[in-house]
């Protein structure tokens, strides 16, 4: 077997590996945008029941209901900390994925083009071989 035969069959190996980590890549990339989403959504409805609390405090002079809406907003703000939480996780999973796949895609690379190579070096050696042997043969007709 040749070296370049070698090389393509290592070359599909890290292929496959690229494959795996751009499929990785893509799910933490629709993670992170699902997290960021619901951060989105959570900071809306707070801004919206901040709002609404300000209102309520200029019609209502209910001390239940200012408190337990401003208890939901409290509630609130605590999941919008956890999901910040969640963002910087997502985005550093991101990032390590992205990574992989630059390193896979570097390797891929790396490898093409040392088969590449080999094969170029096998091809000028059997041109050499048989101009060679046809040199060779030539040379024994005229004997």
């Amino acid at each position: 077997m040749k070296r370049s035969d070698k090389m393509a069959k290592l070359l599909k190996i890290n292929k496959l590996h690229e494959r795996l980590a751009a499929s990785e890549f893509a799910s933490a990339s629709d993670q992170h945008d699902r997290v960021e989403e619901q951060l989105t959504r959570l900071e809306q409805y707070w801004d919206e029941y901040s709002v609404q609390l300000e209102s309520l405090k200029q019609v209502t002079s209910s001390v239940d209901a200012l408190r337990t809406h401003q208890d939901f907003l409290t509630r609130l703000n605590e999941a919008i900390t956890q999901q910040r939480g969640e963002l910087s996780k997502s985005g550093e999973a991101l990032e390590n994925s992205q990574n992989r796949l630059l390193e896979c895609s570097i390797e891929v690379e790396k490898i093409r083009k040392a088969r590449d190579s080999l094969r170029e070096k096998e091809q000028v050696e059997e041109r050499r071989q048989r101009q060679k042997e046809h040199d060779e043969l030539v040379s024994n007709r005229r004997r």
